[in-house]
């Protein structure tokens, strides 16, 4: 994602807030307007993951997810387990080579698919594969997959073809001062989307639902 500044972000939001007529008198003052900024940058990186974890996939800026080996625990039934990058936030795509097609959507921990993953006979396949969040022993974030398919010597092919995600918004310090990674695709709702928890913030929830009902129907259109 490209590293946008942070105040070149709050002069975006202050902007949007005055067009729309929201800000007219609270922007009066010099010390209103300090004020005015400094909530701004306390919700950006919020506005940034809330958007990121409910807009659909095909906006999205993908990283691919650097896995050590260690990182990948493959068991001689097919399954596997992946330990997420700390900085993980959402899944895009990840893909066995011995797959058919990848797994894009992935179950939560305790939900009815991942107690069908237990049984050998209700488990996903290397046609139909599965994956579940869940946690190891020292608390860590892991991906469970079921199941790879086999190679030539009729063992289980536990190569990674693809694996991409989405990285927790993190603001980055630099000589030219602060920087927020952004999507290119999703900066229009990301604005308005932190302009709605400034104005939610500030006492008028009626104001923020209509900036935020804004952001998301740039990317849900009813």
């Amino acid at each position: 994602m490209k590293q946008v500044p942070i105040e070149e972000l709050v002069e975006a939001v202050r902007v949007t807030l005055d067009e729309n007529q929201v800000e007219s008198e609270y922007l009066a003052t010099g010390t209103d307007n300090m004020e005015l900024d400094e909530i701004i940058r306390a919700k950006l990186a919020y506005a940034v993951r809330s958007i990121l974890e409910m807009c659909p996939v095909g906006l999205m800026e993908a990283e691919e997810m650097d896995l050590p080996d260690t990182a990948q625990l493959p068991a001689d039934d097919g399954t596997g387990i992946i330990v997420l990058p700390e900085d993980f936030l959402r899944l895009v795509s990840f893909k066995l080579r011995s797959w058919n097609r990848a797994v894009t959507t992935v179950a939560d921990e305790g939900s009815p698919t991942n107690l069908m993953q237990r049984n050998p006979f209700t488990r996903g396949t290397w046609i139909k594969p599965v994956c579940v969040f869940s946690h190891n022993s020292e608390g860590q974030r892991t991906m469970e997959y079921f199941t790879a398919g086999k190679d030539t010597d009729g063992k289980a092919d536990h190569r990674i073809e693809r694996a991409l995600y989405v990285q927790l918004p993190a603001v980055q310090s630099g000589d030219d001062g602060d920087t927020l990674g952004i999507p290119a695709l999703l900066r229009s709702s990301i604005i308005y989307y932190c302009a709605g928890l400034v104005e939610i913030t500030r006492g008028n929830p009626e104001a923020g639902d209509h900036f935020i009902k804004i952001a998301t129907s740039n990317f849900n259109p009813s």
